[in-house]
């Protein structure tokens, strides 16, 4: 005779279940690390970690503001996170520019390698002349753009184009 076995209480064994990412709770220090991570992507010229980063960004920022955060706290929020992780960020660009700088001494220019090698290095030296506030500009920018599009936050009336004072300003 066969016995039945109640699964209701069983735990779900599968892939989905084992890699699916819990929602956290979107938090004012979360944006701030988030923002830091987002920069420090950037200056490195990594592309598609940097939209990765941006959409993860967006998203924690949209959720504060549904939650009501005003648009200036996150803001101030992404700003803080960027200033405060600059220098680092910049110590880390000028390490990754001597490395590249090194590899290239020792790479043939004429290669593919070697063109896409010196492409990256200039575009890091010019991340590395930016102005901090363009940094901040471009990050900030990008983050609420990709907030209101892909995830429905209310920015209220912002202006993009006289965004950088809005930036001095908070």
């Amino acid at each position: 005779m066969q016995k039945k076995i109640d699964v209701t209480n069983q735990p779900v064994f599968s892939l989905d279940a084992l890699f699916a990412e819990e929602a956290e709770a979107a938090d004012i220090p979360q944006v701030s690390s988030t923002a830091a991570s987002a920069m420090k992507i950037l200056m490195l010229r990594n592309q598609q970690s940097y939209i990765n980063e941006i959409n993860k960004l967006a998203d924690i920022c949209a959720q504060l503001l549904k939650q009501g955060t005003s648009v200036d706290s996150v803001v101030q929020a992404i700003k803080s996170g960027i200033a405060d992780s600059y220098q680092q960020t910049l110590d880390k660009v000028t390490s990754e520019i001597g490395l590249g700088q090194f590899q290239l001494n020792h790479t043939n220019p004429q290669t593919v390698a070697g063109q896409s090698l010196e492409k990256h290095v200039k575009s890091m030296r010019r991340y590395k002349e930016t102005p901090l506030i363009d940094i901040m500009e471009a990050i900030t920018t990008d983050t609420l753009v990709q907030a209101s599009a892909k995830f429905d936050a209310d920015l209220g009336d912002i202006d993009f184009l006289n965004f950088k004072s809005r930036l001095v300003t908070l």
